[in-house]
C-alpha cells in the first residue's frame, strides 16, 4: 500500500528514534521533571494548611499539567515544536487557575459556568486576568501562555510563513513547500526552552506549597542545576540566532544574562 499518510508515519517513528539518540541528555531530564510533578502532588494530597484546609481539589490541575507536558514532549520528540506549544496551553492554563482560585474560590463557581455564563468567565479569566497573587511568577507564565496564544493557536501571518517556501522550478511552474517538521537547531531551542518553562511553573509551585503548607521543598530537577548543564548550549543557540534568543526568553523564561557560562 503506498500512501502519503503511510510515508507521513514512517516520518514520525525515525524522527522520534533520531531524537533519542542525538538529545538522550534532554530525554533524561525531561525524565526528571516529570518525577517533579509527582512530588508535588503529594502536598495537597496529604497536607493540610495552618487552618486545617485542604487543597486536594489541586491535584487534578497538577495532573492535567503533566499530563500535557508528557503530551508535548511527544511533539518535541518528533520535529513538531508548533504543534507542542498548543498541547501545551491547557496544562499552563490549568496551572494559573490554581492561583485565580486561591484568590478567590468564588471563581470556582465562575469556571463551571462557563457556558452560562460565557461574559462573566472572560471577564474573569482573559488575559491578564489569569495572573494571581498568591502563585508566584504568575505574571510571567501568563505571558508565555499569550504568546502560545500569538504564535501558536491561530493561523496568522507569523504562522501562516513559519514553515511555508517555494520552489521556483521553471519558469512557468511553482513548487509550494509546507514543512511538517522543524529544523533540527530550532527544535533544540524550543525544547530547551520548554524544559526551562516546566522548571520555572513548577518552582512556582513549590514556593507556593510551601508558603500554604510551611514546609521546605526540594525537587529533583530545578533551574539551577538544568542551566548548569544546559546553559553553555542555550547561550551558543542564542547568539547564533535571534530567533532562537526569543525561543528561549519568551517561551522560556530564560534570563539569557543571568547564565555564567565557565
Amino acid at each position: 500500500m503506498d500512501a502519503e499518510i503511510l510515508r507521513y508515519r514512517s516520518s514520525l517513528a525515525y524522527n522520534r528514534e533520531i531524537f533519542l539518540i542525538e538529545h538522550g541528555s534532554i530525554f533524561k531530564e525531561f525524565s526528571t521533571i516529570d518525577e517533579n510533578f509527582v512530588e508535588l502532588a503529594k502536598f495537597p494530597q496529604r497536607m493540610r494548611d495552618t487552618q486545617g484546609e485542604s487543597y486536594a481539589s489541586m491535584v487534578p490541575f497538577l495532573l492535567l499539567l503533566q499530563r500535557q507536558s508528557r503530551a508535548a514532549f511527544e511533539s518535541f520528540a518528533v520535529y513538531q515544536a508548533y504543534q507542542a506549544w498548543v498541547v501545551l496551553r491547557p496544562g499552563v492554563e490549568a496551572l494559573l487557575m490554581i492561583g485565580k482560585f486561591l484568590d478567590d474560590p468564588k471563581l470556582v463557581g465562575i469556571w463551571q459556568d462557563r457556558r452560562e455564563h460565557p461574559a462573566a468567565y472572560r471577564r474573569a479569566f482573559s488575559g491578564k486576568e489569569l495572573r494571581s497573587v498568591g502563585l508566584p511568577a504568575s505574571d510571567k507564565i501568563q505571558a508565555v501562555l499569550s504568546k502560545i496564544n500569538d504564535d501558536f493557536v491561530h493561523a496568522n501571518v507569523d504562522y501562516f510563513y513559519r514553515h511555508l517556501g517555494m520552489d521556483a522550478g521553471d519558469p512557468v511552474d511553482a513548487t509550494i513547500l509546507l514543512d511538517y517538521f522543524d529544523k533540527a537547531e530550532f527544535l533544540e531551542a524550543h525544547v530547551l526552552a520548554f524544559l526551562h518553562l516546566l522548571l520555572v511553573m513548577q518552582g512556582s509551585l513549590s514556593g507556593l506549597f510551601a508558603k500554604l503548607f510551611g514546609v521546605d521543598i526540594l525537587l529533583k530537577a530545578q533551574t539551577g542545576p538544568f542551566l548548569k548543564e544546559f546553559g553553555l548550549r542555550i547561550k551558543s543557540l542564542a547568539s547564533r540566532s535571534e530567533e532562537a534568543g526569543a525561543i528561549f526568553t519568551n517561551l522560556g523564561l530564560v534570563e539569557l544574562e543571568q547564565i555564567s557560562v565557565s
